[in-house]
């Protein structure tokens, strides 16, 4: 697979061209241009080059530096021009060493930009090119076949290990970017998990207090001309739900408020230990309330007893808002199974369940996060709330 440069790259492979480009001519034109000392210490005023010179065979390596520019846009075309020069250089004068960094140049920037299978075949077709002049016009250079098989697989290799670091650093940066951004899911997750936390909780605060108000300040309407006493105690029954809401949003927004402070003064969240006082405010509105329980009510971890308290809390909530009932059964059931809950009443509200709003939304989605099942609807003589938890919870289990 070819690479693609991209624009900030590619500008700075220019720059690197005007310096480096230069140096390489230097380097491959000095055995043409150099003084004999240069080749032969021993003997300086004998010229003996390497090999025998041909004048028009210095300007070989320089073309081949010069292909080495359209190297990134055409790697394949610019190693084929280069060998072809390499061929032509060493079957005129066996100027192998001349042309080897311009070959050596254009393979490994072949073998950086195109796929294994490519630079393999391209890479043995150079060794080949360029060592059979030499087996056929230069036999006694033949040893020098083993030099040109190196340095022609010597570029692919580096080419390579430059290939698979990138690829390793890449992998490194698509793995950070995927665990910032699971990171990021996960706290929009958290956010939007404690949202509707946030919302069940204040529902339930609110919601059962204001049926509560409702009911006790239509009682005391009625009856304050006729029997102030029971005005009375419906105004303090009024007072007491109010209270008790205030309490428990004071609690609330504490918490909210805290931002970690752990000593911030709480109250615990009610748990079924705490149906009786839930049960005595719903009295008070003159709807007869039997109460049957069964087991240690305190069993169950604090999650699922919360959850318990929260489904009897609405279920009652509802009773009061749209059953018209005058008699409420609430069965608590405790063992080892789990937990059951069950409230049933005999109003004459409306024979179709009522609609799916935020309360009775919140009850399947507090039933639903430890794990249990809620039914609810219409019953013969009146409507019926059933809930199935587990004792313990997931969470609570590790």
């Amino acid at each position: 697979m070819v690479t693609q440069s991209r624009p900030g790259r590619s500008l700075r492979g220019r720059a690197r061209d005007a310096v480096l480009l230069p140096v390489l001519a230097a380097i491959c034109a000095a055995p043409y241009v150099l003084p004999p000392r240069a080749f032969d210490q021993r003997h300086p005023d004998k010229f003996d080059p390497p090999f025998e010179v041909a004048q028009w065979t210095v300007a070989l390596p320089i073309l081949a530096i010069g292909l080495l520019l359209t190297r990134r846009q055409y790697p394949r075309t610019t190693l084929a021009a280069v060998v072809g020069l390499a061929v032509v250089a060493v079957s005129v004068n066996g100027a192998v060493l001349t042309m080897a960094l311009p070959v050596m140049v254009a393979l490994f920037n072949l073998a950086l930009r195109t796929d294994r299978k490519t630079w393999l075949v391209a890479a043995g077709i150079t060794a080949a090119a360029v060592t059979l002049p030499i087996v056929i016009r230069y036999p006694s250079m033949w040893p020098q076949v083993f030099g040109i098989v190196f340095w022609v697989a010597l570029p692919p290799a580096i080419a390579e290990a430059v290939r698979n670091r990138r690829a390793y650093l890449a992998e490194v940066v698509e793995r950070a970017r995927r665990a910032e951004e699971t990171k990021e899911q996960e706290a929009r997750r958290q956010v939007a998990e404690e949202r509707i936390r946030i919302a069940r909780d204040l529902h339930d605060i609110l919601a059962h207090t204001i049926a509560v108000i409702n009911v006790q300040s239509g009682v005391a309407a009625h009856v304050i001309d006729g029997d102030t006493e029971q005005a009375r105690q419906a105004l303090v029954h009024i007072n007491d739900a109010s209270d008790t809401a205030l309490q428990e949003l004071r609690t609330m927004l504490d918490v909210l408020r805290q931002d970690g402070d752990q000593t911030a003064p709480t109250r615990p969240a009610p748990t079924l230990r705490d149906l009786d006082e839930l049960v005595d405010g719903l009295r008070a509105s003159g709807v007869a309330i039997t109460v049957q329980t069964t087991g240690d009510l305190d069993e169950p971890a604090t999650e699922v007893g919360v959850v318990a308290y929260r489904v009897l809390q609405e279920a009652l909530t509802n009773v009061l808002k749209h059953a018209r009932a005058s008699a409420v059964q609430v069965r608590a059931t405790v063992d080892g199974d789990g937990v059951d809950l069950e409230v049933a009443d005999d109003g004459v509200g409306s024979p179709d369940p009522p609609p799916v709003g935020h309360g009775r939304m919140g009850m399947r989605e507090r039933v639903h996060s430890v794990g249990g099942t809620v039914q609810d609807g219409p019953v013969a003589g009146g409507y019926r709330v059933t809930a199935q938890l587990p004792s313990t919870t997931s969470r609570s289990r590790r």
